[in-house]
């Protein structure tokens, strides 16, 4: 059964995708950058989580006063997956868009993926819009949802077992995906 996150999707697509899912993504084990970024955080979700987050996306460390870093490390300490709608407020932060939430989150959880332009017109070409749009919480929560659907889906063979977590493999593929 189709998930409704997914209804609408190409099915050949998608069985071509998870037949090649484990080619696209062999060489992610390699990324060490990524993996020492992810993997030496310790705590639950904290500022360091998010200053790799920062650092593995190429921005600027940010500089914001006490009490916005307090207002963002509420929202995502107590956003749970897959939902978003505690973030949304943080786009009115200047300097602050889906993309950068998208990495903090994935860094804070490893559960929430990495907002891709690729990988939502991936998703849009195998039959379900996904729009990327970096100031649209909704957008990144369908993505969220979109990603979701193909986890919970996917055959034994299409998610490949590499040490990484599934969003981020799930996120490559699809940027890789063609």
């Amino acid at each position: 059964m189709i998930p409704i996150s997914l209804f609408g999707i190409d099915v050949d697509a998608v069985e071509r995708f998870y037949l090649e899912l484990p080619s696209l993504v062999e060489d992610a084990y390699q990324d060490e950058e990524y993996s020492t970024r992810l993997f030496t955080l310790s705590g639950d979700r904290t500022l360091d989580h998010l200053r790799a987050g920062d650092s593995f996306l190429g921005v600027d460390p940010f500089i914001w006063q006490e009490e916005i870093v307090e207002e963002i490390m509420m929202a995502v300490k107590n956003e749970s997956y897959p939902k978003v709608g505690l973030l949304e407020h943080l786009l009115s932060i200047e300097g602050i868009d889906c993309v950068r939430i998208s990495y903090w989150m994935h860094f804070a959880t490893n559960v929430y993926p990495i907002y891709s332009q690729k990988a939502c017109q991936a998703l849009s070409d195998m039959g379900v819009e996904t729009p990327f749009r970096p100031d649209d919480i909704a957008s990144y929560g369908l993505y969220v949802s979109r990603l979701e659907g193909l986890k919970l889906h996917a055959p034994a063979h299409g998610l490949p077992e590499i040490g990484l977590p599934r969003a981020r493999i799930l996120q490559l593929g699809l940027e890789r995906f063609e």
